[in-house]
């Protein structure tokens, strides 16, 4: 619900005010006595209501320069000590308590404190000269001194927020880029590595003139180039916050192996659903490198507060291969699970090897 208030709106609101304020003290000022009119005194009155109002009404829109300001404030603090005179009392104080207001929000502190001294000092003397009760000159020097004290304390708040709000967002951004970084880095290591190999094999071929084999191998390094650019788009993809289609691109990555589903899918975040799919991926790749041809099976399932994927390999298996590497790591996985705000484990079985994954969602 607080969605809609917004600093540019919050400024428009107090502006409002002010001008509603300053609408009820005109007309409180010409019901006061004496009463402003056109002659004598009333005169001189109605002219300074009107002088009063003009740089009330200037200095809270902030019409003109920027360094008008302060005159905007003074004339409006000198003319509300003036009408006091010209009342001898009454409420017209309340311009230059609206002048002191206007000044410790928008000019700087200094010159705030400035003018409030000054506003303070002629007010409470004027009061005191007209022989006012000694408690009347101590509330109007008293409440120009408190409203200074306000208003600081609300530009420190305020610039602590906005400090505040800076450093989180210089936070988020570093995450970003490390996030960005690692995607990246996870990417290319991967496509990269097993492209290396598959050139590195294909050289050795064409070296003993096998070239009807050195043509397969370089056949399959342009399908690992391909597989590597539609990695980079689906990583680019999940990281402008597109959900992750994860339960097709599982069935794509265990083409050739067992995979079940349990449970309704449905979309996930786009950090989630990438963390687990990298899961998937290294937990395969690990299967090819260090157990060759055992069987493998894929489960993802769908809870009702969480993701759960497991990947485990049983039985024979042939000899560990070599060359093979995914760029992601089991301990990199695990930040990344942990960094999404799931749990991530990795360990022999019986038979085989089981990574397990739950991630909420």
């Amino acid at each position: 619900m607080f969605e809609f208030v917004t600093p540019q709106r919050l400024y428009r609101y107090r502006q409002l005010r002010s001008l509603v304020i300053l609408v009820i003290l005109t007309v409180a000022m010409f019901q006061d006595d004496p009463r402003p009119g056109t002659s004598g005194r009333g005169l001189v009155l109605l002219c300074g209501v009107v002088l009063a109002a003009s740089a009330w009404v200037a200095m809270t829109l902030r019409v003109g320069a920027p360094r008008w300001q302060p005159y905007t404030v003074g004339a409006c603090m000198v003319v509300g000590v003036a009408l006091t005179v010209a009342q001898h009392g009454g409420i017209a104080g309340c311009y230059a308590l609206a002048a002191v207001t206007v000044a410790t929000a928008s000019l700087p502190f200094r010159t705030a404190a400035i003018m409030t001294g000054t506003g303070a000092v002629l007010l409470a003397g004027t009061h005191a000269i007209l022989g006012a009760p000694l408690e009347t000159v101590v509330i109007w020097a008293g409440a120009m001194l408190l409203i200074l004290l306000l208003g600081t304390i609300r530009r420190e708040r305020t610039a602590s927020a906005a400090a505040l709000a800076d450093e989180q967002a210089k936070a988020a951004a570093l995450a970003e880029r490390a996030r960005l970084a690692r995607e990246i880095h996870d990417v290319l290591a991967h496509s990269l590595s097993a492209l290396s190999l598959q050139l590195e094999t294909a050289a050795a071929l064409l070296e003993r003139d096998r070239a009807a084999d050195a043509a397969v191998i370089v056949d399959r390094a342009g399908r690992l180039a391909r597989d590597g650019l539609t990695e980079t788009r689906r990583a680019v993809s999940a990281l402008r916050g597109d959900p992750v289609p994860l339960p097709e691109l599982l069935r794509e990555l265990t083409a050739d192996h067992e995979f079940s589903l349990v449970g309704a899918p449905r979309d996930l975040g786009a950090e989630t659903g990438l963390a687990l799919y990298r899961t998937a991926q290294e937990a395969l790749t690990n299967v090819r490198k260090h157990a060759p041809g055992s069987a493998v099976a894929v489960r993802l399932e769908y809870g009702a507060s969480d993701v759960r994927l497991s990947v485990r390999n049983s039985g024979p298996a042939g000899p560990p291969t070599t060359g093979l590497s995914s760029g992601y790591g089991l301990t990199g996985l695990r930040e990344r699970a942990e960094l999404a705000g799931g749990t991530f484990a990795a360990g022999p079985t019986e038979d085989g090897w089981l990574v397990d994954v739950k991630m909420p969602g």
